[in-house]
């Protein structure tokens, strides 16, 4: 073979090596690579097919967030070891891009990641949006809810058209009506329970379990509340979140076909920054209380949520932005406003308008006259009894069973013998008190402050109830509302501690029917909404009431039968009701009477250490006639609660 011949055989085999080796390292890549969740897709468009029961997540950055990468590599290795699982940052929730649904097939393709985020933490946050501007229909009513808004713990965000489902005569996906009246799911938000309620109404859909996030921040807060409770000012204030809510987007036709851009993405933020909050509220976001390598169940965030699950926030004077059903009841009776947004709205108000916030404590009834007249009583001998009001020493005058010694200081001398005499001159009731906040010293706005709350005062025994003012003091408005918020946290210790829990079904006098409840809905729904549900849910609605009221089911159901469905009592009387204070009381009572002193002492001693008040009245002690009562009745006295 000659020079030449040689030379090209060892470049032809040079050249077979570089490319075999060239297609091994390509092989071996692709054999690595993770399920693609990288395509970026117009959030208005239908989401790409799922890969590998992973639905398409889109993100600012073209690689995945960090969070949702190891939580896949868990899941590709699911048979080998399991990772810890991370929450994200608030910064790295909002970075994911919704995914708008307004058909069943789009549904059916992100559920099944859904179900997957549920199942580490059963969490949503949740949200809805409506026509504010011109939002009146023919029959005078508020425009039907548009879009529904869910955010799981990682930052997915399900946005659900469900005028497309009305419209498109289609039924809502078998999984969307069981995750919204799912029991052991939460759904968290600012005015969820209202969105609830409007959900019902426009579409018969049953939303259950809700937390709002104002009554939750109100209980987890360690500090003064002084700014308000909006979503938009919780994000500012706790995640250091802006949110946009200008009144152009607030405003904007949410019924529209295809939603823009901006509109998407206000909607999904509203969601992904409720769950952001609350995972913030509970300290899962710090590293005092980090998640577990499984997540957290709902025994676990219910339990943190106790006394708060499907309650309607009754807040005064929290600068909220959204109407308390009062003032609703109140705006709802002018003409309405075509040119503004709905009184109902739960964001912010018209910027157009003065809207500051209102510090906490605005809106408490302040007394109008002083508590303390610093009157005083004596005993026929001249000896000191104790103080009283100035009514109540004219009483004594009026009937001629007292003289009038001084007029400054007031003083009556009682003509005859009282039934008992303080024991010392060095007693609480013999002292002058001041008109002013026992902690701050404001001295022109105060309110009565019990410092045993009555919710359990109330139970106490006779002996221990009479002539305790010692734990009523002056408190200005806003200490009090903060003194408030102290006590929730108290009274959530007490709950747990004695198996006594607030709000939940062994602790309400009367529990929601949930069957009684779905065929008021059902009816409802029919009467206010019937010709634009599709066939098959009128017919599903119709069977349900028919059931209930055993009517045949060949039979028409009058007006008059769905009229009484419609005011249907959804409530009934729970037999096992034990008040909350009274289970805590019965758990002390059973110690006898240094047991209920015990409990008296606790909550003195809660209201020194949380408002660390200087300028309490003389005297003032957490042991009270303590010791009065024991040398009284000794320890053995037969408690009897009321």
């Amino acid at each position: 073979m000659s020079h030449r011949g040689h030379l090209a055989a060892v470049i032809t085999i040079l050249g077979a090596s570089l490319g075999g080796l060239f297609i091994w390292r390509v092989y071996r890549t692709s054999r690595k690579r993770l399920p693609s969740i990288q395509k970026v897709v117009d959030p208005v468009e239908a989401p790409p097919a799922v890969e590998k029961g992973f639905a398409s997540i889109e993100c600012d950055d073209p690689q995945p967030p960090h969070f949702l990468e190891k939580e896949l590599k868990a899941e590709e290795c699911r048979n080998t070891h399991l990772l810890p699982v991370q929450i994200p940052s608030s910064v790295e929730l909002l970075q994911v891009k919704p995914v708008v649904v307004s058909s069943e097939e789009e549904w059916q393709q992100l559920w099944p990641l859904m179900q997957k985020e549920l199942s580490v933490f059963p969490v949503l946050g949740l949200d809805c949006e409506w026509v504010k501007t011109k939002g009146v229909s023919v029959k005078g009513r508020a425009s039907a809810v548009s879009l529904l808004q869910m955010a799981s713990y990682s930052g997915l965000c399900v946005l659900v058209k469900l005028l497309a489902f009305r419209k498109g005569e289609q039924q809502f996906p078998l999984g969307l009506l069981e995750v919204l009246r799912d029991p052991h799911v939460l759904k968290v938000g600012v005015g969820c329970y209202e969105d609830g309620k409007r959900l019902v109404r426009d579409y018969g859909l049953s939303l259950v379990c809700t937390v709002d996030l104002r009554c939750l921040a109100l209980r987890q807060r360690q500090a003064k509340v002084n700014n308000g409770l909006s979503l938009k000012s919780l994000a500012a204030d706790l995640l250091n979140v802006s949110l946009d809510k200008s009144l152009e987007l607030r405003c904007s036709d949410w019924e529209a076909d295809e939603l823009t851009l901006e509109q998407v993405t206000y909607a999904a933020r509203d969601a992904q920054v409720s769950i952001a909050l609350f995972l913030n509220l509970l300290g899962f976001c710090s590293e005092a209380r980090p998640a577990s390598s499984s997540g957290s169940s709902y025994s676990e965030l219910a339990s943190c949520c106790q006394g708060l699950v499907d309650v309607p926030f009754r807040g005064r004077g929290d600068g909220d932005d959204r109407a308390t059903d009062g003032e609703g009841r109140r705006k709802m009776r002018k003409p309405p406003n075509h040119d503004s947004p709905e009184s109902g709205d739960q964001q912010v108000p018209d910027p157009r308008k003065n809207n500051k916030r209102k510090p906490l404590g605005v809106g408490y009834s302040a007394r109008k006259s002083p508590l303390y007249d610093n009157c005083f009583l004596h005993a026929p001998d001249g000896q000191p009894l104790c103080t009283c009001d100035k009514k109540k020493a004219k009483w004594y005058l009026d009937k001629g069973i007292g003289v009038l010694q001084s007029e400054n200081p007031f003083i009556v001398r009682l003509l005859f013998e009282p039934s008992g005499r303080p024991e010392s001159q060095q007693d609480y009731y013999l002292t002058a008190k001041e008109n002013l906040c026992v902690v701050c010293a404001k001295a022109d706005s105060y309110i009565r402050k019990n410092i045993v709350p009555h919710e359990y005062r109330r139970h106490f025994p006779t002996e221990m109830k009479d002539h305790n003012s010692h734990d009523i003091l002056l408190l200005c408005t806003s200490c009090h509302a903060a003194s408030n918020v102290h006590d929730g946290f108290l009274k959530q210790q007490l709950a747990e501690e004695f198996a006594a829990p607030q709000g939940c079904e062994e602790g309400i006098r009367l529990l929601e029917d949930t069957d009684r409840r779905r065929v008021r809905s059902a009816a409802r729904a029919l009467l206010t909404a019937s010709d634009g549900l599709p066939e098959q849910r009128r017919e599903d609605l119709q069977v349900l009431i028919k059931s209930f009221l055993n009517v045949n089911k060949e039979e028409e159901l009058t007006m008059e039968a769905l009229q009484q469905a419609a005011n249907l009592e959804t409530r009934i009387f729970n037999e096992a009701y034990v008040p909350h204070g009274l289970k805590v009381v019965q758990a002390h009572a059973e110690r006898g009477l240094r047991g209920l002193m015990d409990l008296e002492r606790r909550w003195r001693q809660h209201f020194l250490t949380t408002m660390q008040p200087k300028h309490l009245p003389p005297l003032w002690s957490v042991d009270h006639n303590h010791s009065k009562f024991l040398r009284k009745y000794g320890e053995n006295l037969p408690i009897k609660l009321k």
